[in-house]
C-alpha cells in the first residue's frame, strides 16, 4: 500500500500474520517521520539513528526494528532484536528498489513480516525565466 502526506511518501507491504497492512506500524512510521522532521532544525544531513520497539498496538506483539536517516525510514515488524539492520536492508531493497541484485540464500533467516519505507518529499526548487519567450 501507498500513501503520501505533504512531506512524505509511506509504502507499506501487507503482514504476513493477518494478511492486512498493520495499523501499528503506520502509526509508528508517522510518529517517527515527525520526529525526524522536528529533528531537522537541530541537524544536519547526516543525522541518523536506528533502534527497536514493542509494537503494543499490534494484535500480534510484533517487535519492530527501525531505522531513520534524513531521507528515509524503514520500520522491520516481527524481527528478532539481535537482527541486524544491515542484512533487513537489503532485504528490503529488494522489496522496495527498482533494481535487482542478487543475494545469498541466509542474508535474512527470518524474513518481516511486515515492513515500511517512509521517504522524504523534497519541495521542488521553482525557477523563473526572467522573459517570457515569445513564439
Amino acid at each position: 500500500m501507498i500513501w503520501k502526506t505533504k512531506t512524505h511518501q509511506y509504502s507499506a507491504t501487507v503482514c504476513q500474520r493477518t494478511g492486512k497492512t498493520c495499523p501499528a506500524l503506520a502509526r509508528l512510521a508517522r510518529s517517527i517521520s515527525e520526529a525526524m522532521e522536528q529533528a531537522t532544525s537541530a541537524t544536519n544531513e547526516d543525522f541518523e539513528f536506528d533502534g527497536s520497539s514493542k509494537l503494543s498496538h499490534c494484535t500480534e506483539g510484533c517487535h519492530a526494528t527501525f531505522q531513520a536517516k534524513s531521507d528515509s525510514i524503514r520500520i522491520f515488524c516481527g524481527t528478532q532484536p539481535e537482527a541486524a539492520i544491515k542484512n533487513l536492508n537489503v532485504y528490503a531493497d529488494l522489496i522496495f528498489g527498482n533494481t535487482c541484485c542478487p543475494l545469498p540464500s541466509g542474508i535474512v533467516k527470518n524474513p518481516p513480516c511486515a515492513m515500511i519505507e517512509v521517504s522524504a518529499i523534497r519541495p521542488r526548487k521553482t525557477t523563473y525565466a526572467p522573459e517570457q519567450l515569445s513564439v
